[in-house]
């Protein structure tokens, strides 16, 4: 049944109640990120109110301080829907009023947990143009109310466009109405099975598998382990696993292999079961669509979260291929917004939109929606352009770090336990070298997938070990450039190129120094030039 309208959409209205355990566990979170000064500040307390009488009674005065503070923060929130803006008033001794008109508002993100799908609540997060945090947040409010500002904003910008004078944003349909999409059809839904590639394709599955293949020869420690660790091995793992040992213990050599190599597919199991969760919790139901010049995604099994990213607040594209995704020849896209990285834990830093799982061909579409005419020759696919590789004088530098380092460290430190004996030089030998192979074929395989391309507009970056990474973006979202010179490039006559963005900093390291002079000088001209600061 649909909620009632406000009698007076004007009025300044409250949140629901439930918000307080909203701000109990934003205090919690933000208690969370700062965990090494809550773990000092807890010890200095402890030590303080040792042998104390009344120690005991901190913890339910923190916890009962905690909801207090939540209830206030409730009673004194307040925000206003206006014709062309929304004001959000807040704070109990350090009072804040928000102001945020319609036109600067280009973001609309979604959360809904369980609690609050029950109770037909969202909390709504608005992005604004010119800022790298949440500029404002809406907790426990009515799920109409979302749709309420989307229509709102839809309207304040078809206002701005309509204005004489109002250049036209770059690009609008990035060229997708030659798809014949009919309005409203997503671009991407996923399924039961997507779920499953998404959850085998993560990288931490992939490490635990060879973890578990690595324990090959004890596999028997595994069960004992995982039992012991949840503090149930006495009562139900040990004696079963006892008892089939001792069974096998009677038969041939197969039946204890066969046991064996059970215990290991066991395990592995496990951890895709995990994995496949884990994608399940997160991207069930994930939905992608496209609505004017904006991206908007929603998904999610529990809390269900929904991210709205204009193009024009896109700082750059990311593309991800893991070894597993290689096989069944998907990505994974990251869409990143202008975030403050430096932003305190006191402010959220807008959602990034991430696409789990999608084909070449969205993912060129994509790129072509984002970037439109602009960059037309920046590809996202790392097979499918011309990248350039870097100098390889990178495998050298790569090589004193990933097994110069290690070698020399792993040597000194058995020196200064045994001192300078045979047994130290032998194994110091074996040691180095060893680190030294190890580091080698790491840098010839990164020095492989290093490289890069650009055109007039924009630049793309390819790296990657394993699996392979794309990071493309315009060369007007550029904020600063830097070319910086190692020794090792110097004498070489090389440099490693930095651009920095809203969103992150990407690097082309060992070029050569004049082509990083002249990029250098092409990206800032572009950024400079562009009226576009966006």
């Amino acid at each position: 049944m649909p909620n009632p309208p406000d009698p007076d959409p004007g009025a300044w209205r409250r949140i629901s109640p439930f918000a307080a355990v909203f701000f109990v566990g934003r205090t919690l979170r933000n208690a969370v990120r700062g965990y090494v000064q809550l773990v000092a500040t807890f010890g200095a307390i402890a030590v303080l109110v040792r042998g104390a009488p009344h120690a005991p009674l901190l913890i339910p005065a923190a916890i009962a301080a905690v909801v207090a503070g939540a209830v206030l923060k409730y009673w004194f929130f307040r925000f206003r829907i206006a014709e062309d803006r929304i004001l959000i008033r807040e704070g109990v001794f350090r009072k804040t009023a928000l102001d945020l008109p319609f036109e600067r508002i280009q973001g609309i993100n979604v959360r809904r947990s369980p609690v609050d799908r029950l109770l037909g609540l969202v909390t709504v997060r608005m992005d604004t143009a010119g800022s790298g945090t949440t500029e404002g947040e809406l907790p426990s409010v009515r799920a109409a109310l979302a749709d309420e500002l989307r229509a709102r904003i839809a309207a304040a910008a078809r206002t701005r466009e309509a204005r004489p004078g109002t250049p036209a944003p770059p690009e609008e349909d990035g060229g997708l109405r030659d798809r014949n999409r009919t309005p409203g059809e997503p671009l991407l839904k996923l399924g039961g099975s997507d779920m499953v590639r998404i959850g085998i394709g993560r990288d931490i599955v992939l490490l635990a598998a060879m973890l578990i293949a690595a324990a090959w020869r004890r596999p028997r420690e595994l069960p004992y382990r995982f039992a012991e660790t949840f503090g149930f091995s006495e009562e139900f793992v040990r004696p079963a696993l006892e008892t089939a040992e001792a069974t096998i213990a009677s038969s041939d050599a197969l039946g204890d292999t066969t046991f064996a190599g059970g215990l290991v597919l066991a395990a592995l199991a496990v951890v895709l079961a995990l994995g496949i969760g884990t994608a399940l919790l997160r991207h069930h139901g994930f939905t992608l669509w496209r609505e004017g010049t904006a991206y908007r995604s929603r998904g999610g099994l529990l809390t269900r979260r929904e991210v709205t990213v204009e193009t024009a607040r896109i700082q750059q594209l990311t593309l991800y291929q893991d070894a597993v995704m290689r096989c069944f020849r998907r990505y994974r896209l990251r869409v990143h917004p202008a975030a403050d990285a430096r932003a305190s834990s006191h402010h959220d830093v807008p959602d990034v939109l991430e696409v789990p799982l999608l084909d070449a061909r969205l993912a060129d579409e994509l790129r072509s929606g984002v970037f439109g005419r602009e960059g037309a020759g920046v590809v996202l696919l790392p097979k499918s352009g011309p990248f350039t590789r870097v100098s390889r004088v990178y495998v050298q530098a790569l090589l004193l770090r990933t097994g110069g380092v290690p070698a020399l460290g792993g040597s000194l430190l058995l020196l200064s336990l045994t001192g300078p004996t045979r047994a130290w030089a032998a194994f110091s030998g074996a040691w180095g070298l060893s680190w030294i192979l190890i580091g080698g074929l790491v840098a010839l395989q990164r020095w492989r997938r290093r490289g890069y391309l650009h055109d007039e507009d924009g630049l793309a970056v390819r790296s990657g070990l394993v699996g392979r990474r794309v990071d493309a973006f315009l060369f007007r979202k550029a904020q600063s450039v830097t070319v910086r010179r190692s020794p090792l490039e110097r004498r070489r006559g090389l440099a490693t190129l930095e651009i920095a963005l809203a969103s992150d900093t990407v690097s082309v390291p060992c070029i050569e120094h004049g082509v990083a002079r002249r990029l250098r000088d092409h990206i800032l001209h572009k950024a400079e030039t562009n009226r576009r600061w966006h």
